[in-house]
């Protein structure tokens, strides 16, 4: 439909404002173009696990042992007192370091406070936990303002407690998308965090920066944890936290304390071992060094710049070995930048700057084509029917090029028929705005599927998602009638018939419910299982299919029930719903009536409106056939084969002489395609 060739030519200046939005993407962190897609593509190439190398090891407070010492909030400060008596009893197997990530602010019962007072200050390996609070101001300086944010309070320990033991701070950094990739060192002047703290006092640290990017060493649940309550009651000795660093902390779901971790998007992970693996993070240095942002500006722009200089000057073969080439070597040249200097390089910004030169061409055709008053618009409504496309064929691996491909056989079949015209065998002719309107309503003939249901959409089988359900059943009900035979409850003789029945459908399942018809032989074998059932002790029967199985597996041709094909063909109503909310203009106008009337036939038989030939244009026609032909031919479709083009003609032909397609247009797309194929 457009000379790319020609247009990319032209285009130089407009790739090179690509280049640059593209760099300035990669240097603003948060306005990284997607910011979610790029965090998780920086998550699944630079985090790496190897585990902790430090002695860490967790008492964790979990539902084990909220069951045994009652709800959180009726305990008191005594039981703390005794753990850390507990784990200091012995000089020589005492804990290398005790962190307790739980904020003991405000006085309570003087005597449990006194307790745990005590319990702390005749030991010199407590570190405790607070919490700290901001606020912000808006200040005027000169004529400009500017918000300053500031501590406002600290939860910390009590006065007596603070006294006598060191306190880090727990507060959490959560990034846009809800993910803790970042943890805190200090806030200045004078307020440590738990972990940074810890790891000081553990051994020589750098000085970090006040908040840091780190690296997980190990996932959820990766860290020894052991029960609070069997430390307490005996059932794990204190010794086993000989040497160790010990962190106590929330295990349980309930106290609300668990984040999302990059290292695992699968499951939360608890403030405990969040604050395990920052200890491990700063002892050895797996702290993400930020590149400058001046320096991040310089690469993006002469990576992209330099493929966009390749790709403008090569051939389109080559450009897309260029293309090929750089998305495998980049991420490679990326992570080896990291692992050895701890620098992450943007990701999205580089690769998708490489995707949008490479399919650059393709927008300024676009812009070339449209004229100057109608630019604005025209612009909106391909770019809109391109995301839509986008939108409909990424719901489903079975419709992944339908819509493109239609459109572009839509407009294969314009330009041959003004062919024709040009060599006088026809009276039809289409001008510019045609195929501008077909190629539009080809875009956004099947819009309406985004409100398909999936289980619809991608139902590759009669059974779909019932079938593993089936086949459960079934082998349990042969295993119940080896051990009947066994048992000597029911017959040998007439039980392995009955196990021979259900595995020889088993075996064959796959053949009954795929979507081409059945057999007679098959059809018998269905009925039979449809009878059987298995009988209990007890005389409850179980019947060998369900109801919603037997109906599926008697669906005669294809994979959609009769229920399940009219939720499928109810998508050309949502596609006439959602088209008539937009405004295509005049030059546009039947852009709606086309795409929405695609399943309509001539003879009056099609759906939803049973339209006849009076009421379908010549170009709604037109991308009926181009439809059903890709259809045909798809390879990508769930219920079906694909057919040979010459064989889609002939189901075409069948269509046509039913007077359900237009026969005259079914002539030039034969001619089209079929001396194609004979090339």
């Amino acid at each position: 439909m457009f000379d790319q060739e020609r247009t990319v030519k032209k285009s130089i200046a407009l790739l090179a404002a690509i280049i640059f939005i593209s760099s300035i993407a990669a240097v603003c962190g948060t306005c990284r173009i997607p910011a979610r897609l790029e965090n998780y593509a920086e998550d699944f190439l630079y985090q790496r696990l190897d585990g902790t190398s430090e002695d860490i090891k967790i008492i964790a407070i979990d539902d084990e042992t909220l069951e045994a010492l009652g709800p959180y909030s009726e305990w008191n400060r005594r039981i703390f007192a005794d753990l850390i008596n507990l784990l200091n009893a012995e000089e020589e197997n005492r804990p290398r370091l005790i962190g307790v990530d739980i904020i003991f602010s405000g006085t309570g019962d003087l005597a449990e406070d006194a307790a745990l007072t005590e319990a702390v200050s005749q030991v010199q390996n407590v570190v405790l936990a607070s919490s700290l609070e901001s606020d912000s101001e808006l200040l005027k300086k000169e004529e400009a303002y500017y918000t300053r944010t500031f501590i406002s309070n600290e939860y910390k320990p009590y006065p007596a407690l603070a006294e006598v033991a060191e306190y880090g701070f727990t507060n959490v950094i959560n990034d846009s998308d809800g993910v803790v990739r970042k943890a805190y060192t200090r806030i200045p002047p004078d307020h440590l965090s738990f972990a940074y703290l810890i790891a000081s006092k553990l051994a020589d640290v750098p000085d970090y920066h006040t908040r840091e990017e780190v690296l997980y060493s190990v996932k959820p649940g990766e860290v020894e944890a052991i029960s609070m309550a069997r430390v307490l009651d005996g059932s794990v000795s204190a010794s086993h936290f000989a040497g160790s660093v010990v962190l106590i902390g929330a295990y349980a779901s309930g106290m609300l304390d668990s984040f999302k971790v990059p290292c695992d998007y699968s499951r939360e992970m608890y403030g405990v071992e969040m604050q395990a693996n920052y200890i491990a993070a700063f002892l050895h240095g797996r702290v993400v060094h930020e590149m400058p942002k001046a320096a991040v500006f310089a690469l993006v722009l002469l990576l992209v710049a330099a493929f966009g200089w390749l790709a403008v000057k090569a051939s389109l073969r080559r450009s897309t070995a260029i293309l090929a080439g750089s998305l495998a070597t980049y991420p490679i040249l990326a992570f080896a930048i990291f692992r050895i200097f701890s620098v992450k390089l943007p990701l999205l910004a580089v690769i998708g700057g490489f995707l949008i030169l490479y399919l650059g061409g393709l927008l300024y055709k676009y812009v070339e084509l449209l004229k100057k008053r109608e630019q604005d618009t025209q612009k909106m409504l391909f770019s809109m029917a391109e995301s839509f496309a986008e939108a409909i064929e990424g719901r489903t691996p079975y419709n992944a090029n339908h819509t493109k491909n239609v459109a572009k056989r839509c407009v294969e079949m314009l330009d041959y028929i003004n062919t024709l015209h040009k060599e006088h065998k026809t009276e039809l002719h289409f001008s510019e705005n045609d195929k501008k309107q077909l190629y539009l309503a080809a875009m956004l003939h099947d819009v309406g599927k985004m409100d398909v249901p999936l289980e619809v959409m991608d139902k590759a089988t009669k059974l779909g998602n019932k079938e593993e359900h089936m086949k459960d059943r079934l082998s349990i009900i042969m295993l119940k009638l080896q051990n009947d035979i066994l048992a000597g409850r029911k017959e040998k003789e007439a039980a392995e018939k009955e196990i021979k029945k259900i595995g020889a459908f088993l075996e064959n399942v796959g053949a009954y419910n795929c979507g081409r018809p059945l057999k007679e032989d098959e059809w018998a074998e269905i009925e039979a299982m449809e009878q059987g059932y298995y009988e209990e002790e007890n005389g409850e029967r179980i019947p060998y299919l369900t109801e919603e199985e037997k109906a599926d597996l008697r669906i005669p041709s294809g994979t959609l029930s009769d229920d399940e094909r009219t939720i499928m063909q109810s998508h050309v109503v949502y596609t006439d719903k959602i088209l008539s909310h937009m405004v295509f203009g005049e030059q546009y106008k039947d852009v709606c009536a086309m795409a929405s009337n695609h399943h309509e036939l001539l003879n009056g038989q099609g759906y939803p409106k049973k339209l006849s030939d009076k009421d379908l244009s010549v170009m709604t026609r037109i991308l009926t056939i181009m439809d059903i032909y890709d259809s045909l031919i798809a390879e990508d479709r769930p219920y079906k084969k694909p057919k040979p083009v010459a064989v889609a003609f002939q189901i075409l032909d069948e269509e046509a002489k039913a007077g359900k397609v237009d026969a005259e247009l079914l002539e030039y797309a034969k001619a089209l395609y079929l001396k194609e194929k004979i090339r």
